[in-house]
Formats: C-alpha cells, sequence, structure tokens
C-alpha cells in the first residue's frame, strides 16, 4: 500500500525555491513516506514537540551544508499533507521550530477546516 502525500501551497512555494540537487534529495525522502507512511519513523521522521498537534512531524533531510526539515501531519482522510518547511543549518533551534510550527499548524487548522466544510 502506498500513501497519498497532499502539499500545501505554503510547502509548494518552499519547495519550488530550492537548487534542484536539494529537491531531489527531499523527494526521495517524500517517496519513503509514500511507501511506510505512518509507521516510518527515525531517522526518516521524529515527533514535533511543542505543538497543540500531537500528530504533527518532521521529514529529516540533509544535503550537504544543509538540514531540511519539512513538517507534516495525517489528516483524518489518512492522507499526508506536507505544511511548512525549512533550513535549520545554522539557525537558533528554538527560533526556527517555533516559527516553522506555528505556520505548519495554521496550515493544518485549514486544512482540516476544507475537509469538514466537504
Amino acid at each position: 500500500m502506498t500513501w497519498e502525500i497532499l502539499f500545501s501551497e505554503e510547502y509548494e512555494s518552499w519547495f519550488k525555491k530550492l537548487p534542484q540537487r536539494h529537491k531531489v534529495a527531499i523527494a526521495t525522502d517524500l517517496e519513503v513516506l509514500r511507501d511506510i507512511g505512518p509507521m516510518l519513523g527515525r531517522p526518516h521522521v521524529d515527533q514535533i514537540k511543542g505543538s497543540k498537534f500531537k500528530n504533527l512531524k518532521e521529514l529529516r533531510t540533509k544535503v550537504p551544508g544543509h538540514v531540511y526539515r519539512s513538517l507534516f501531519a495525517f489528516d483524518p482522510e489518512r492522507k499526508a499533507i506536507m505544511l511548512s518547511g525549512g533550513d535549520k543549518k545554522g539557525k537558533n533551534q528554538d527560533q526556527f521550530y517555533k516559527q516553522l510550527i506555528a505556520q505548519a499548524e495554521v496550515v493544518f487548522e485549514n486544512h482540516i477546516k476544507s475537509l469538514q466544510n466537504k
């Protein structure tokens, strides 16, 4: 079984700005997520602490000189939605995650509302 992955506008906007070889590395990790789904764990995926959503996770991608984090969650329809992304290399971890989590939570809330309005 493969798992469906949705991409928020916010995530796509961030992803499109990346260099091609970085996109390929993240896409490779996304394929692993698609194949394994919610059971994928470390080192590929880790739980996010400090979010109001207990199912918020990060896809962890390393490219030489970069440490990418792509935040996602599985929605009630059991689809993964990519919410926000960033490069934490050289940044204050607390500030990096605070900003990335805040963006991801807003996007996920809007996604859940859109599902409820179907």
